[in-house]
Parts: C-alpha cells; structure tokens; sequence
C-alpha cells in the first residue's frame, strides 16, 4: 500500500472511533433533572404524611374535649341532684364562716346536711360553732350538732374536746349529759379506760336522773 493511502487509513479510522466514542457518552444535561424530581416528589409525599398525621392527632384531641365535656356534664348533674335531695343551697358566704356567730346562723342548713348524712360538709359549715359564740340558744344548738357531726365520723379527739367544753359553757343544757357520755365513750374507744370509767362517775353524780347517768352505771358494773 502507498504511504499516501495509508496515512489517509488511519486517519479515516480515527475518525470512525472518535464519532463512535462520542456516540456512547449519555447527554449529561438530563441527569440534574431526573434527581430534582425524584427528591420533589420524595418531599410531596413526606409533607403529606405529616399533614395526615397532625390530622389524626387533632382528631383524637377532639375526641378526648368531648370526653371531658361529657364528665363535666355529668358531674354538674349530681351537683343538681344532690341539691334537690338535700333541699339546701348553701352560699360561699355561709361555708365560710364569719368571726361572728350570730351573725352566721346556719342551723336548718347543718341540720339538713346532717339528717341527709353529710357530717363532713356539716362540720366544714359549723367549724366556728366550737367556741360556743355568745351562749345563745343557736349558738348552744349549733355546737351540739358539731359535736354529733364528729362523734357520727368517730372523730374521737374532736368528740372529747368539744364535748368537754360544751358541758363546763352550758351545765344545764339538756344536752349536756349526753355529751359527757359521748365523751367517755370516746375515752374507752382511745384505751383510756381509768379517765372514762372517772367521766361516768361524773356524769352519775352530776346527772343522776338522766338515761346517760342509767347507761353509765350499768357499764361500771362490768
């Protein structure tokens, strides 16, 4: 073969290896595109789940107000029935007492609270009543429904010591020998047998004609 047509071969060759190269190499341009929608869509979907998500969130917190709604319902339903069982409506005024008994005459409402057996609620109304006020008559019969109120709980502590000083303010009440009794009953109660066996004695010659000092004899004779 000439030189001339050889050296025209092999660039001809050249040539045909170069535009087959070429041809092989993938368009570079699409590449960035085909990953910018991948991960768009990636994030689509992700933004959908989290807004699902907060809905069913938001749909339980729903849930759990009407829930509660429903209890405060209910809760506000026994109020009014309890209210209408015990026939008494006692105002904030009343459940907190003033320093002045006389000027917080609650009476009918402990005496309702009480007969309905709500001796805690009957205390919290006549918590000031242990003093004995100024010795009236309402003053006398509210610190006596005190007393009951406690000795109904087994409030023994509170039983003695307003029993105790309900009978030295008012001896001559007729409620006095009763709580005396009451008051020794609550001594045996705590085991302190000789102190309660000495208040039955009192009563026996302080009361000799009441059903207190009868009961109170038939227990020394034990």
């Amino acid at each position: 073969m000439p030189h001339s047509n050889y050296r025209y071969f092999s660039l001809a060759l050249m040539a045909i290896l170069t535009i087959s190269a070429c041809s092989t190499i993938p368009a570079f341009s699409g590449t960035p595109v085909s990953a910018t929608s991948t991960k768009s869509a990636a994030d689509t979907t992700q933004t959908a789940d989290q807004l699902s998500q907060i809905q069913i969130q938001l749909a339980n917190l729903q849930t759990q107000i009407d829930g509660l709604q429903n209890q405060m319902n209910d809760i506000r339903q026994q109020q009014t029935t309890l209210s209408r069982y015990i026939n008494v409506h006692i105002p904030a005024s009343d459940v907190i007492a003033t320093s002045d008994p006389a000027a917080n005459d609650n009476i009918s409402e402990a005496r309702h609270l009480y007969n309905a057996g709500l001796y805690a609620q009957s205390i919290r109304l006549l918590k000031n009543a242990d003093s004995g006020g100024n010795g009236s008559a309402p003053a006398q019969e509210r610190m006596w429904l005190l007393l009951q109120s406690h000795s109904r709980l087994n409030n023994c502590e509170s039983v003695i010591n307003i029993g105790k000083r309900f009978t030295n303010l008012f001896p001559q009440n007729n409620h006095s020998p009763n709580a005396l009794y009451q008051v020794a009953q609550c001594q045996a109660h705590l085991q302190q047998q000789d102190i309660a066996r000495t208040t039955y004695q009192h009563i026996i010659s302080t009361y000799p004609n009441s059903s207190a000092a009868s009961k109170a004899r038939h227990l020394l004779k034990k």
